[in-house]
């Protein structure tokens, strides 16, 4: 779908709409700080950190209901980030004259898909090293070593799969762990670790194979051996690292254990911070919009490929982090019927504003994208109705009575 570049009137007329320009005692200001209200009651049961907020078709206003929002609940002294996730033609960047600035396409493309080979732990942790082979889906081997510890990781399609502790004590090692538990005999040990010197496969494979130990006590042991591996891991902040491509096959070639390494790492890993390289990137594209407590991360430049790009998990593993950064998330789409994206996004957020233009769209095109999204099973949690003429007599009466009902005037 291509759509057509964004007006430079449309652009200074909806910067005239934007709330920092009313003030606070205006029905206009009133009306965002009821959205606001109404927002957060909505889903009272739980914690709500991220919301979708789309339309139907183009020109109903879901950008500026989008900042007007952010801008409340700003003023609640939250901290609140607007994320520009249309990426076809994207509004609210230009709104905030960052239009084609470093944004999410570029910490998608550039950042989460560096392909690194080598280099140093001063500058990639391991929480960044490991992040990176998963948001790329490789199948590698990782090499950490410095003074203290040498240690493997091996991932499969970006799965940790394996992690063997090169330099590990020789009383911690696997053939004197069994002699001493007594399912190994030193003879045993001997010709296993002969035939290992001529082999590729690792010793544990080599012991079971060759009948000396039984299947259960070597995945046993070394199931010890992977949380001791992982700790040491998780404890390197110094040294150097290299990624090695390797198949399938090589990942598969040890015995298989039933560990989540990915789980183990997180639980060793105490601190659970984003790593220095991602956090370094992902700071540095997020840009200030002069009011008090909101922040906007532009868009960037538009990619060939927007849908296949909001659909990633690198776009999960982003809103994920932008979570943790800030106290709330707004995320800015395209509309419904031209394009998927919100859609794809709905499912990785706590929910979905859709923003109605009164007077504007066919009732049935709305009816159809609420259809879209219950069959999702992504319910949208609330409305809006944007652009109402108050000055009609309905509207008028009703709210003549009920304010004057209400205070006593």
């Amino acid at each position: 779908m291509i759509f057509s570049k964004p007006k430079a009137k449309k652009i200074e007329t909806d910067r005239e709409n934007l709330l920092e320009k009313y003030p606070s005692s205006s029905r206009y200001a009133e009306s965002y700080r009821t959205l606001r209200t109404n927002l957060f009651f909505t889903v009272m049961e739980k914690d709500l950190k991220s919301v979708v907020v789309t339309s139907s078709v183009e020109g109903e206003g879901k950008t500026t209901t989008s900042v007007n929002l952010a801008f409340t609940i700003a003023q609640a002294n939250r901290r609140v980030l607007l994320l520009d996730l249309d990426l076809r033609r994207p509004h609210m960047s230009s709104l905030f004259n960052l239009k084609n600035k470093t944004g999410v396409t570029d910490l998608v493309v550039k950042v989460f898909g560096n392909h690194l080979t080598q280099g140093s732990l001063d500058t990639f942790s391991v929480n960044d090293l490991i992040q990176l082979a998963k948001l790329q889906s490789r199948t590698c081997r990782l090499d950490l070593t410095n003074e203290e510890t040498q240690v493997t990781i091996f991932f499969e399609k970006g799965r940790m799969q394996d992690a063997y502790w090169k330099n590990r004590p020789d009383s911690k090692k696997l053939a004197n762990t069994l002699i001493r538990e007594k399912l190994l005999t030193e003879k045993e040990a001997y010709l296993a670790l002969g035939h290992q010197k001529k082999s590729i496969q690792r010793l544990g494979t080599i012991l079971y194979t060759m009948g000396f130990v039984s299947k259960k006590d070597v995945s046993k042991a070394l199931s010890v051996h992977t949380i001791e591996a992982i700790k040491a891991v998780s404890s390197m902040e110094t040294g150097e690292f290299a990624f090695s491509n390797i198949s399938a096959d090589e990942v598969k070639r040890s015995i298989s254990q039933s560990v989540d390494f990915e789980k183990l790492y997180e639980e060793f890993n105490v601190a659970g911070d984003l790593g220095l390289y991602f956090k370094t990137a992902i700071e540095a594209a997020i840009r200030p919009t002069g009011v008090e407590n909101l922040f906007i991360l532009p868009s960037g430049p538009v990619p060939p490929n927007p849908s296949e790009m909001v659909g990633s998990e690198r776009i999960k593993f982003l809103i994920d982090q932008l979570e943790n950064m800030f106290d709330f998330i707004i995320i800015d789409t395209p509309p419904v019927m031209p394009a998927t994206d919100a859609m794809l996004l709905a499912p990785r957020t706590d929910g979905t504003i859709l923003v109605i233009r009164s007077g504007n769209t066919d009732r049935k095109i709305i009816g159809e994208v609420i259809h879209q999204f219950e069959t999702a099973k992504q319910p949208i949690i609330g409305t809006v109705l944007n652009r109402v003429d108050m000055k009609k007599e309905g509207y008028y009466r009703y709210y003549k009575k009920y304010y004057s009902s209400y205070y006593g005037q």
